[in-house]
């Protein structure tokens, strides 16, 4: 059950609660094209060794996950964003995050499919 503290289900309830499963679905549907750019934007920041920019690009990722209820991706963005780290860290972040970009997306499909 520890899986399920990777999504913020209030955050989800309230969402289906104001626009409705549909809203919900679609609000999911832009989250995840905008998210493919957004990953490759880190991406190509980290390859570059271009702190700044993977810094940035971090927090607008930080941002999309937080606002559909990713609350572990977010977490994991907050640091690359704010906290003091080598770019081994950094990459070591980046790997758990796209790792865990998926399974968590599932989850809230899954919490959907069971809450409505």
């Amino acid at each position: 059950m520890a899986e399920k503290s990777a999504i913020d289900t209030e955050l989800l309830q309230e969402y289906v609660d104001t626009l409705g499963i549909e809203g919900v679905n679609s609000t999911l549907a832009t989250f995840d094209g905008i998210i493919q750019s957004y990953a490759q934007l880190l991406h190509q920041a980290a390859k570059n060794r271009n702190e700044d920019e993977l810094r940035k690009q971090a927090h607008k990722v930080k941002g999309a996950c937080g606002s559909v209820g990713l609350t572990e991706l977010s977490k994991l963005m907050e640091k690359i964003e704010k906290e003091d780290w080598e770019w081994p860290v950094a990459e070591r972040l980046l790997i758990e995050w796209a790792d865990a970009v998926i399974p968590h997306r599932r989850q809230i499909d899954a919490w959907l499919a069971d809450h409505h």
